[in-house]
């Protein structure tokens, strides 16, 4: 007989995002011995649906990005009854909502949720669906100390039922102890989702006034528009590139010098954990989760947010210092490897599935 807990992810996409990969990561790296693991994606699939099939985790796409959730929700109820989980378990906003709905009308009695980010973007619509349904919730998993501060007095989460568990990164994936620090033309560059929250803007006006620098910003969203813009009246369109999505995010950080995370808000900076695995000396903004990584002046640097100047202060020191980027580098790089592996943090989930189900 098999006495395995089955886990079921739900997730609305596949598409690049750090919530998606860490959805990925948790069915990957679960302990096939102990858990049976699938994926169920309400909207689309996208480019993780290959390490999915790498490591043999079944998935299913139950709906389609040309029409909303709400179309597919009797299937989604049909799909989860079928599977019968122990657990469900959430990721993003789609299947936060529908997903907890539909695991409480298909009879789950322990449903959790992963809150990734400080939703400040979200409608007041958007936040009234969240606090209803996450009643449903037995428990739900914050990113970050940050972004439990956040589910308390935002969201209106009691605090009991919240448990932090930090993300993780593959360590052998983005690690590289072969990393020089002598570049004369150092590269600068960032990975993100183009939205209004990564302060990309920032960055644009920072290194106006640095010549010579080359800055490479990979991602895509809804601020590509503006940001070409802002590229061209700033005259960078021969020093910034927006390069898009890239698949090998381990390839493209190797191909930096700095790495730079210029947030508004940040819940917590998956993308922090594999630059600082690369070798990469980091400047961020001195926001939320992110303090909960960087130590100032120690494993990286942070600059006021929102301040444009103050990162190119930061920049300028990092740009005429290669013993400075590669002390800052190697520091976190070691700190990632020590405090954020992502077997950590798929044993801390393991351990939180079974004190759930006992």
């Amino acid at each position: 007989m098999d006495n395995k807990i089955k886990i079921l992810h739900i997730v609305p996409s596949l598409l690049p995002g750090g919530a998606e990969k860490m959805a990925v990561d948790l069915a990957k790296f679960a302990d096939r011995g102990l858990f049976s693991v699938e994926v169920l994606c309400l909207r689309a699939g996208g480019i993780w649906e290959e390490e999915l099939r790498r490591a043999q985790i079944p998935f299913t796409v139950i709906g389609s990005l040309r029409h909303p959730i709400i179309f597919d929700f009797f299937k989604i109820v049909g799909f989860i009854r079928a599977f019968s989980p122990d657990i469900v378990q959430t990721h993003l906003f789609g299947a936060d909502f529908y997903g907890r709905l539909a695991a409480k009308l298909a009879g789950v009695k322990r449903i959790i949720s992963t809150e990734q980010n400080l939703n400040w973007n979200e409608n007041w619509l958007k936040k009234i669906a969240k606090y209803w349904t996450a009643k449903l919730a037995v428990k739900i998993v914050a990113a970050s100390g940050a972004i439990k501060k956040y589910l308390i007095d935002q969201e209106g989460v009691e605090a009991g039922k919240i448990e932090v568990i930090y993300n993780g990164v593959e360590i052998e994936k983005f690690l590289n102890n072969s990393r020089a620090y002598e570049a004369t033309s150092p590269v600068v560059g960032t990975i993100g989702r183009l939205t209004r929250q990564k302060g990309f803007d920032y960055l644009l006006k920072s290194v106006a006034n640095i010549p010579e620098i080359e800055v490479l910003i990979a991602g895509e969203g809804e601020e590509r528009e503006s940001l070409l813009q802002g590229i061209k009246e700033l005259g960078l369109e021969r020093r910034v590139k927006l390069v898009g999505v890239r698949k090998d995010v381990a390839g493209f950080l190797n191909s930096l010098d700095i790495f730079v995370l210029p947030s508004r808000w940040e819940g917590f900076g998956i993308v922090i954990l594999e630059a600082g695995l690369s070798g990469l000396p980091v400047i961020a903004s001195g926001v939320d989760g992110i303090l909960e990584i960087i130590s100032d002046n120690e494993d990286g640097l942070l600059f006021a947010p929102g301040n444009s100047e103050d990162l190119a202060a930061k920049l300028k020191k990092l740009l005429s210092d290669p013993a400075e980027r590669a002390r800052l580098g190697k520091n976190l790089q070691r700190k990632v490897a020590d405090k954020f592996d992502i077997k950590k943090t798929v044993k801390q989930y393991e351990e939180l599935y079974q004190k759930i189900m006992n």
